[in-house]
């Protein structure tokens, strides 16, 4: 079975990448005609060719080679192009060795986090002492993420090394991890073009997840919606991609971007699944190199807070300003939390690499991973904020970190929340959510949402007190308005679904819950002795007046008259019928039976019928009516009455 990587160049200008591509792959990568009559690499080039799997029958890799520009001038189209490489081929020319674009190349590749490198000493055919030539380079890649990497001598023009080189090429790739796919395909656009007919096309390395024929797809930064046509892989059609293949996408309802018209273009961003927003601003460790780049004094100063740069993301790049906590300056070799804020918004992951420049494009000056795609922009340099950055920059790709310190941020956050936001599939969520569950540390509310499990805990604590001490204020009441325990805890239950959630956790915890009432098992209505005689009083006059009371005002002509009244209503002692007709609940159940009784009889009966047959009013018999029909014991069906 064929396994998929992407490699790419890396290297000084004439020190020969492009050249030994086409001897490496038998593609030109250099497609322009300026490229090719100035032998100047100035845009991305793009070959593919494939390479037995060392110790396996007839298994290979297919692997495409992004080609980047070795000149100065486009540093920028190199950083488009080598953001998703699995191999690095980092290009030295024997007879010229480490060169300031050899040091720029190398800063932005560590800065990406590439970890597999192979150094080809190209022009080995020039020099009279290679093992002398070799043995240089080999001191001057001290210290840097080439140390230890492989060097192989090659010559392009004439093959020599070059089954050299693809046989460390297959041995890397062979201890290299598939790319990987955590179910959210993402597609950094380096080319976007209409053929007549066709409809729109972009091309890039496929990450993230799997890429099907009709899936969806979000183009960022337009933020508009796309579905895929058809996919080709090498001019090869496929009814599906995989994470680490050059890819082109035909997207035939996506236009191309113009002048005031949303649309897609290079430095776009292709993202499937349900991703979050983007967004303005984003926390991030920022990291400068120790070592400078020659000819470059940008990477010689200190950055600060408020500085201008371009951010290299994916294929493309933003502007944006850079903001440290207090006091912070940025020297080389030095690395800070920082956020940045951006003039276009932008889509991003924890753990993912970023690249900043001068807005000049004169320097590199760092490099940076992000710590929390979707900061709140005010109090970055708050104790807690900072807390929360420094614990995520310590382990940046550590998924129950990740999930820790999200919870332990924002308390309660749904599921969806989480992972629109992480690098992870649904089943390395799952089990990071389940381990974290298990140690105490978070609480699963549902499936749709997680909190904190010490803010959870407090919350329920004091939501529990808060109706406990409501019913020792209010014996006589048989329980607390929802509504009020809601405005009793204020702030906390702002966050949508929260107060749903933790009402679920009362009724799971010796707490009723219903009909907007919350009430704890143990409660009992207690009577105040006060109100013991006016509630006796208010229940012999109505059980001696049957269905003619006297107007509910006539009962409650004192406060403890209205209080009792009031408890004798909430324990259903008595029934008020509406503002002036109050039955006793003895008087009440005993005339729904004579209602039954009678229509039983008749089959069907009138108001006017009702009320000669129990010896009541008009003015008693309507609403006791409109009552029985709104507890379904009885259905108006013009002027009669049925049973239910």
């Amino acid at each position: 079975m064929p396994k998929n990587f992407i490699i790419g160049t890396a290297g000084h200008i004439d020190h020969g990448k492009s050249t030994l591509v086409q001897t490496l792959t038998g593609t030109n990568p250099d497609r322009l005609p300026e490229e090719q009559e100035r032998g100047v690499t100035i845009e991305l080039g793009f070959a593919h060719f494939s390479l037995p799997i060392p110790k396996t029958q007839n298994d290979t890799f297919e692997i495409g080679v992004i080609d980047v520009p070795g000149h100065a001038d486009f540093v920028n189209n190199m950083v488009a192009g080598v953001g998703s490489i699995d191999l690095a081929i980092f290009i030295v020319a024997a007879d010229d060795s480490w060169m300031p674009q050899s040091e720029e190349h190398l800063q932005i590749l560590t800065y990406l986090g590439i970890k597999k490198f192979i150094v080809a000493l190209t022009k080995a055919d020039l020099v009279d002492d290679l093992d002398f030539v070799t043995e240089i380079l080999a001191d001057d890649l001290q210290g840097t993420a080439l140390e230890g990497a492989p060097i192989v001598p090659v010559s392009a023009p004439t093959g020599l090394g070059m089954n050299a080189l693809k046989e460390a090429i297959a041995n890397t790739l062979a201890e290299t991890e598939d790319p990987r796919d955590f179910e959210q395909p993402r597609l950094a656009v380096d080319r976007a073009f209409s053929p007549k007919g066709v409809g729109t096309v972009v091309t890039g390395t496929l990450t993230g997840g799997k890429l099907l024929v009709g899936n969806q797809l979000t183009a960022y930064p337009s933020g508009l919606r796309t579905h895929v046509r058809s996919i080709q892989n090498h001019n090869a059609s496929l009814e599906q991609a995989v994470p680490g293949m050059r890819t082109a996408l035909n997207l035939p309802d996506l236009p191309l971007s113009a002048k005031g018209k949303k649309g897609v273009s290079r430095g776009h961003l292709l993202v499937g699944g349900s991703p979050g927003e983007a967004t303005m601003e984003i926390d991030v460790e920022i990291t400068r190199a120790h070592r400078p780049i020659p000819g470059q004094k940008g990477t010689q100063r200190p950055l600060k807070s408020n500085h201008r740069i371009f951010v290299h993301h994916g294929s493309g790049r933003t502007q944006a300003r850079v903001l440290f906590p207090e006091d912070i300056v940025l020297s080389p070799g030095d690395t800070s939390i920082a956020q940045l804020r951006f003039d276009h918004p932008i889509h991003t992951l924890a753990g993912e690499r970023l690249v900043i420049r001068e807005l000049s494009g004169e320097a590199t000056l760092a490099g940076a991973i992000v710590l929390d795609p979707h900061p709140m922009r005010r109090q970055f340099r708050s104790e807690q904020r900072q807390s929360f950055l420094h614990a995520r920059a310590e382990a940046p790709n550590d998924l129950q970190v990740l999930l820790r310190t999200h919870l332990e941020r924002d308390h309660f956050v749904p599921t969806l929340e989480l992972t629109q936001s992480l690098p992870f599939s649904d089943a390395e969520m799952k089990t990071a959510l389940k381990k974290l569950t298990k140690a105490n540390e978070i609480v699963a509310r549902g499936d749709k949402h997680f909190a904190h499990a010490p803010y959870w805990k407090e919350l329920v604590k004091k939501a529990s007190k808060v109706v406990q001490d409501y019913h020792a204020s209010h014996p006589d009441h048989v329980g607390m308005s929802t509504d009020l325990v809601k405005k009793n805890l204020g702030t906390a239950t702002a966050v949508p679904g929260l107060y749903d959630a933790l009402l679920i956790q009362l009724g799971e915890k010796n707490f009723k819950v219903a009909e907007n009432i919350i009430c704890h098992n143990s409660h009992s209505l207690e009577l105040p002795p006060e109100l013991e005689a006016p509630a006796a009083e208010i229940l012999k006059t109505l059980d001696e007046a049957g269905l003619a009371p006297p107007l509910p005002t006539e009962l409650q002509t004192t406060p403890d008259h209205v209080a009792a009244y009031k408890f004798l209503s909430r324990t259903r002692q008595i029934t008020p019928l509406d503002p002036k007709v109050t039955l006793g609940s003895k008087v009440f159940q005993g005339t729904i039976d004579q209602v039954r009784n009678f229509i039983e009889m008749k089959g069907r009966a009138t108001a006017s019928e009702l009320r000669q047959h129990l010896g009541t009013s008009r003015k008693v018999i309507m609403p006791l009516l409109e009552r029985l029909d709104r507890d379904k014991i009885t259905r108006r069906d013009g002027d009669f009455r049925t049973l239910v």
